[in-house]
């Protein structure tokens, strides 16, 4: 992995780039960011940009806020927060970009009726939910129109949009809006879709946008502006040409207009020279934003970029990290002092650390030193779904309350199909254990792998009313094709690539083959489990959502017996009294996870003679009791309450 050096120029460099005419920069982060955060980029950017030789001032326009406030006011309060969620959510492709797609310069005049559009009509049949967007698609067009209106008068020379999943035509509609109003006004467009190809085809497709920033902004930015800042003291054209060329990644134009796109270097930003972020301006603008007063504000902290366990496993089906999958963290106490700044200059306390996945170094480095503290924060991490309880510990006693595990399934087949490197029971024993340590971890069923089959799924199905007490899915769906993922990589495993996603296509309007350069979500011809198969899955897990409310599974010494109070079944709640010896030996062992071999050697090495003969009539009881869960050869306790480790 190479690290490349990014901040204040190398010595000598004084000479070579000249001091050029300061800019006054703006941030823009448009819809559909979440509401309950900033933008983890413009406010990691911010003090990048401030501290630029040829930077005036640098302000963060949160057009998202802005655009909560309109919507508020044009519905009168009808359309909202159930709206938003969904689109902010991206429950249904496509639905976030639509509504500014009235918005667009290439937007038709007179606007269509949105139930005329192409978008509506196909996403309609496909059962997706729009009278609140398509009152939204209405207003759009007025919003954009003001709000680019206010930015043109108030004469700053760049504006930088970022975009992320559904900002793209929120972003492209703000940018051309801009150049109409003043075509001399400097537009960059930077962000996870742009990475790859993506921000080529962008920068290709829309004229309006000056540059598009491919890559970590942090290596491009300084240099573009160092660009911008001279030629708005008059450097040449053929000097301006040599220097934009040069930077890695970024897009750009000649004179005369004909587009431009530089390779990406291989190296990364290390994390020791990513700045501290500046949140100041969305808390600035959060607290004037009338449509956000019920809303608890949160705050995104990065610790690492990346994904070790994708450098060594790519998941089949994830296309997060793009092109910069090699991991790389910031030390733990960099971390904390991060922790410890926004919470005391922001009084929140819900920090989300935006790694894909968490350093495991800082179970032991960061969190202790957090829970000594002593503050109630409520953390939030992504991480791998093979913790063991004693990590699990570590991560609630330093103020860890919610994870994003990446469990995807219960089936150890179909995980494997998918290369996370964890097994069906261990993910059971993660959510058991999530149960007994007050950690909800936010998870989904995946299915619609090439080669599954019924077989994966029919003893879960069977076991998932022995669950109710654990933390059940958020919601089962048929995977998604994305970019950069190896299903979209790699044919051979099996995914077959229908193209971009049509409902994208419908919205966009552009050549397909142009399209599929832009995109992140494309079709694909279904695989694994067919459609009676898949929705008979979906029914168990909302069977499962259903029969969670009150239901318990949890264990108590009562001396050297434990007693299992079993209240999954509201109306015939029942207690499991095990005898101390055998019964609480071997059940304590499997909350680790045992195949039934294992479990009868290590209790007769235990002392306990008589294991080979007793266990298997004690685990048929369990078993059809419901106190332990199988899958395969393997049996793990679904008791909630006990340690182990």
């Amino acid at each position: 992995m190479t690290l490349l050096q990014i901040g204040p120029a190398p010595v000598g460099a004084e000479s070579r780039v000249p001091p050029g005419a300061p800019l006054r920069v703006l941030f823009v982060c448009m819809p559909w960011a979440s509401l309950d955060m900033p933008s983890l980029a413009l406010s990691t950017l911010t003090p990048l940009v401030r501290e630029h030789r040829g930077v005036e001032s640098v302000d963060v326009l949160y057009g998202n806020l802005r655009w909560a406030d309109h919507v508020l006011r044009e519905s009168g309060g009808s359309v909202g927060e159930e709206d938003f969620g969904r689109i902010v959510r991206g429950d249904f492709i496509g639905v976030g970009e639509w509504v500014f797609s009235s918005a667009l310069r290439s937007a038709q005049s007179p606007l269509p009726a949105p139930e005329t559009t192409p978008f509506h009509r196909l996403a309609s049949a496909r059962g997706a939910e729009l009278d609140g967007p398509s009152r939204m698609y209405r207003m759009a067009p007025g919003f954009v129109r003001a709000l680019a209106e206010e930015i043109a008068g108030q004469e700053y020379d760049v504006v930088g949009l970022t975009t992320t999943f559904d900002q793209n035509i929120p972003s492209l509609a703000l940018a051309g809006a801009l150049k109409d109003l003043r075509p001399e006004l400097v537009t960059v467009l930077g962000g996870a879709n742009c990475d790859g190809p993506q921000g080529g085809a962008l920068h290709e497709a829309y004229d309006f946008l000056d540059h598009v920033v491919r890559g970590e902004a942090e290596l491009v930015l300084p240099q573009l502006l160092d660009v911008l800042s001279q030629e708005a003291a008059g450097l040449g054209e053929g000097e301006r040409a040599e220097r934009l060329g040069a930077i890695s990644g970024l897009c750009w134009r000649t004179a005369d207009g004909a587009p431009r796109a530089n390779a990406l270097a291989a190296g990364m930003v290390p994390m020791e020279r990513v700045p501290t972020p500046d949140f100041s301006a969305y808390f600035d603008a959060f607290g004037r934003t009338e449509s956000v007063r019920d809303t608890v504000p949160k705050v995104q902290i990065e610790g690492g970029r990346g994904c070790w366990w994708g450098e060594k496993h790519h998941c089949t089906f994830c296309g997060l990290n793009g092109t910069l999958m090699a991991f790389r963290s910031k030390p733990a106490e960099r971390v904390l002092t991060e922790i410890r700044q926004v919470v005391t200059d922001h009084r929140v306390l819900d920090v989300i650390f935006s790694d894909n996945i968490i350093d495991m170094q800082y179970l032991t480095s960061l969190l202790p030193q957090v829970g000594e503290l002593g503050w109630d924060l409520r953390m939030f991490f992504e991480v791998k779904s093979n913790l063991t309880y004693r990590q699990l510990l570590k991560m609630a006693d330093g103020g860890v309350t919610q994870i994003q595990p990446g469990i995807e399934n219960l089936s150890t087949r179909v995980l494997g199909l998918m290369r996370k490197g964890v097994t069906g029971w261990q993910n059971v024993r993660l959510l058991r254990d999530c149960r007994t340590l007050a950690i909800y971890p936010s998870w989904n069923v995946l299915y619609g792998f090439p080669g599954e089959t019924w077989e994966d799924y029919a003893s879960i199905v069977e076991q998932t009313r022995h669950l109710a007490h654990l933390f059940p899915p958020d919601l089962s769906t048929r995977i998604r094709l994305t970019r950069f993922s190896p299903y979209f990589t790699t044919p051979e495993l099996g995914l077959e690539n229908s193209g971009p996603s049509e409902l994208l296509a419908s919205v966009y309007q552009l050549p397909r083959e142009r399209l599929a350069d832009m995109v992140y979500m494309f079709d694909s011809e279904p695989a694994g489990l067919g459609a009676e198969h898949g929705a008979r899955l979906e029914r168990a897990v909302e069977q499962w959502q259903e029969a969670h409310r009150g239901a318990r599974l949890v264990a108590f010494e009562e001396g050297s017996d434990l007693r299992i109070v079993d209240e999954r079944v509201r109306r015939a709640p029942r207690e499991h009294l095990l005898a101390a010896g055998l019964a609480v030996e071997a059940y304590r062992d499997l909350l680790k996870g045992r195949t039934a071999e294992v479990l009868a050697r290590r209790m007769q090495e235990s002392g306990l003679q008589d294991a080979a003969r007793r266990l298997p009539a004690l685990l048929d009881r369990w078993e059809g009791d419901g106190l332990v869960y199988r899958d395969g050869e393997h049996l793990v306790a679904l008791a909630t309450g006990l340690e182990w480790s």
